[in-house]
């Protein structure tokens, strides 16, 4: 796991990145680009295989976040699991925005009720499985070659801490905000609906990741907006 800092902002932005996102991306360094007008942003670079949602995972970003003084946490899509189980690990919780987060798996019903028990039985983390790789699903704007260069994918061991750590999810926090797209095909949208009360959820048109889609402009006014004054910016 990684951190860097970004920005020159009065306040402090914890950012924790999803899967496969690394800050020097030419979206993400957009979206951390423009953040850090308004934040000194601290990006996450999480490990893209962990076996041990705890300790790979979950500690390393509470203990950076207890060593901090942040006004608020963003998250995006993997990076959206650990923040949701941070906010019940440290005191005083600040508002948490959640971009697409992977709260449950994309519909797969081959997979989902027939392959998945029994990947989740394998000892190993070799990355056995290769990830479902559209560019179209992530957005727009995300280009096939910076696409083709992440991560090829992913282990029986990873995927058994992911489904725990979704099973696991704590109560939604009435103050938090969620965006995502209603046609997102790379997290589970049902698993977000059914966890998001409707007045605390902000759809958008686009793919996964917003900021590599054409329409970014106006939902990052809203993310930003959501930072500052939570449910009620996007109602």
């Amino acid at each position: 796991m990684r951190f860097s800092v970004h920005g020159d902002g009065d306040e402090d932005l914890l950012f924790v990145l999803g899967w496969g996102n690394e800050p020097d991306h030419e979206h993400v360094s957009w979206l951390l680009d423009r953040l850090g007008e308004t934040y000194r942003v601290h990006a996450v670079t999480i490990p893209t295989n962990g076996w041990d949602f705890e300790d790979q995972y979950l500690a390393p970003v509470q203990s950076y976040y207890e060593d901090g003084d942040f006004d608020a946490v963003l998250s995006h899509s993997t990076g959206g699991l650990v923040a949701a189980h941070l906010a019940e690990r440290v005191d005083d919780p600040p508002r948490n925005v959640f971009l697409s987060p992977w709260w449950g798996t994309a519909p797969n019903e081959g997979f989902e009720s027939v392959v998945l028990p029994y990947v989740l039985r394998l000892p190993t983390a070799r990355r056995l499985f290769t990830v479902d790789r559209d560019v179209s699903a992530i957005g727009d704007l995300k280009s096939e070659a910076e696409f083709e260069e992440g991560p090829r994918g992913v282990s029986p061991a990873f995927l058994r801490t992911v489904v725990d750590a979704q099973a696991r999810l704590p109560a939604f926090r009435e103050g938090d905000v969620v965006f995502c797209t209603l046609s997102d095909r790379v997290v589970g949208v049902r698993a977000i609906g059914d966890r998001t009360p409707a007045a605390n959820l902000r759809a958008y048109d686009g793919g996964h990741e917003f900021f590599a889609s054409s329409g970014r402009e106006a939902v990052l006014d809203d993310v930003l907006a959501a930072l500052d004054e939570g449910p009620a910016a996007v109602r």
